[in-house]
C-alpha cells in the first residue's frame, strides 16, 4: 500500500466513527459500495426494498429447473472480480462454463452465440455460426462493415450507433443486445463504447473494420475473458 493510500485509510478511520453512511440498493453494486465503506470503520446502513440482497443475480425455479436470473459469469479483464471473489473466500466456489456456450433466443427459435465475438460482435461476419444467428442479409450486411469509408472510425462513443453504423441491426438487435442487455443491465445505445470495450476504438480505426477490431482484441485477450 502507498503512502498516500495508507494516510487515506488512517484518516478514514479516524473519521469513521462520526459518520453513517446510507447505501440504497442491495444489488451487487450495492452490496460492494457497503462493504467498501465499512472497511475502514463506517456505520454502514443499506436499504433493500425486496426480501433479498443481490439485485438480479439470483437463482430462479423454472418448471422444476433452477436457472441464473441475471448475470451468471463475469469478464476478466483485470482481474478486480477475481480479486474481490479471493478476498471474499469465494475463489473455490467459481465453476467453468458449460463447453456448449451461449445460446441467445429470437422468438421462438433458439441459436448458438457465435463464439469469434466481443460482447456479440463478430470478428467473422460470414462464419457459418454467424450466418445461422442472425440469417444470410444479416451477415453480408455485417460484412460490408469491412468496405465502408474509414472516415469516421474511431468516433463514434456509443457502442450501439457503433455497431448499427457498421454492421447493420441485425447484429446489434440479435447479438449485441442480448449480450449487453444480461452482462450491464442497459441498453447499447447508452453504452460508452470506451467503457464495456477499452481499445476498440483504437484497434477500430487503426485497422479500419470492426470486425477486424474485434479479432484483434480478441487475439490478445485472456484464456476465459470473452463475453
Amino acid at each position: 500500500m502507498s503512502e498516500d493510500a495508507l494516510a487515506d485509510e488512517i484518516r478514514h478511520a479516524v473519521e469513521a466513527p462520526s459518520t453513517r453512511i446510507v447505501v440504497v440498493g442491495g444489488g451487487v453494486a450495492g452490496l460492494v459500495v457497503a462493504r467498501e465503506c465499512a472497511r475502514p470503520g463506517f456505520a454502514v446502513t443499506l436499504l433493500e426494498a425486496s426480501g433479498r440482497v443481490g439485485g438480479s443475480v439470483a437463482p430462479l425455479e423454472l418448471d422444476g429447473l433452477t436457472l441464473d436470473a441475471g448475470a451468471e459469469s463475469f469478464a476478466t479483464r483485470g482481474g478486480h472480480v477475481a480479486a474481490l471473489l479471493e478476498s471474499l473466500g469465494l475463489s473455490d466456489d467459481v465453476v467453468q462454463p458449460n463447453a456448449a456456450g451461449a445460446w441467445v433466443r429470437h422468438g421462438s427459435r433458439s441459436v448458438p452465440l457465435p463464439k469469434a465475438g466481443l460482447l456479440g460482435i463478430p470478428s467473422s461476419p460470414l462464419a457459418r455460426d454467424v450466418v445461422a444467428a442472425i440469417g444470410r442479409r444479416g451477415a453480408f450486411r455485417a460484412y460490408l462493415d469491412r468496405l465502408k469509408p474509414v472516415l469516421k472510425i474511431g468516433q463514434e462513443k456509443r457502442l450501439g450507433a457503433l455497431v448499427r453504423q457498421r454492421m447493420g441491426d441485425k447484429v446489434l438487435d440479435l447479438l449485441v443486445a442480448p449480450v449487453v442487455t444480461g452482462v450491464y443491465s442497459a441498453s447499447p445505445d447508452d453504452l460508452d463504447v470506451d467503457v464495456v470495450a477499452p481499445g476498440l476504438n483504437a484497434a477500430l480505426t487503426r485497422l479500419g473494420s470492426l470486425s477486424g477490431a474485434v479479432g484483434e482484441l480478441r487475439s490478445t485477450a485472456k484464456a476465459g475473458s470473452a463475453v
